[in-house]
């Protein structure tokens, strides 16, 4: 999954993020390494916060100098990483101006932004597992959606958000696919299209009709995109 979370890592901005359900604290260390300054490793118990803990620790040592380790913070030449034992924000006594939330399914995702309104980060980096058209709808209220592309990765598809605070207006076929699929239609997109397809096609209740409906309208969109670009190449 280093595909996943590499991309993850490269959306982030600024000297400041927090990682909300760190796992196993793999997303921090490749922040240590792209030079985020101040980094917050969050987990909701504290046997998975010791796990990446040591994680995190470990690849410091190795790869950093002036390595200074106490009670929950590690700092070194370049930076630190703070240790939060927090369901969600609750702990974070300063919300920095990135955050990801990554792994997690999508109403949990919700909750956790939600639960204070006033707490709500400038720049948002989220991987929902499910219910991402409800992510999409509901995060529209509150942030403009930059970058919304499916990312393939050791055999799974991964819809991986990128948010910034405002508000944005989706169409229909923008909540279901994702704004900046439907601009590029690049590989792992239309690949992610044909898998939902398939489903959609196997399963046939009246949800998935009616997704099929809106599946073939993208496919259209894709058609004549390609023409245009063929008709655009013969020109030049």
């Amino acid at each position: 999954m280093k595909k996943r979370l590499q991309k993850l890592c490269n959306l982030t901005e600024g000297d400041a993020c927090a990682d909300i359900g760190c796992d196993h604290g793999y997303l921090c260390e490749m922040m240590v390494e792209k030079g985020v300054k101040d980094i917050y490793a969050c987990e909701v118990t504290e046997k998975n916060l010791m796990k990446a803990q040591k994680n995190i620790t470990n690849y410091i040592n190795r790869k950093c100098k002036n390595v200074v380790i106490c009670n929950n913070q590690v700092t070194y030449e370049g930076g630190q990483v703070h240790f939060v034992l927090s369901n969600g924000f609750k702990n974070l006594q300063i919300i920095p101006k990135c955050v990801i939330i990554a792994g997690m399914g999508g109403e949990l995702i919700l909750n956790i932004l939600l639960e204070d309104k006033l707490r709500l980060p400038e720049i948002l980096i989220l991987q929902p597992n499910t219910k991402i058209e409800l992510v999409r709808s509901t995060l529209m209220q509150y942030y403009q959606i930059i970058e919304d592309k499916v990312l393939y990765d050791c055999g799974k598809y991964y819809n991986i958000i990128k948010a910034v605070k405002g508000n944005d207006t989706l169409t229909k076929l923008e909540i279901l696919f994702g704004k900046t699929n439907l601009q590029t239609f690049h590989k792992d997109f239309i690949d992610y299209l044909q898998k939902m397809k398939y489903n959609a096609k196997k399963i046939n209740t009246e949800y998935f009709k009616k997704l099929l409906i809106q599946i073939e309208k993208v496919e259209e969109m894709y058609e004549q995109n390609s023409r245009i670009s063929k008709a655009g190449r013969r020109i030049n």
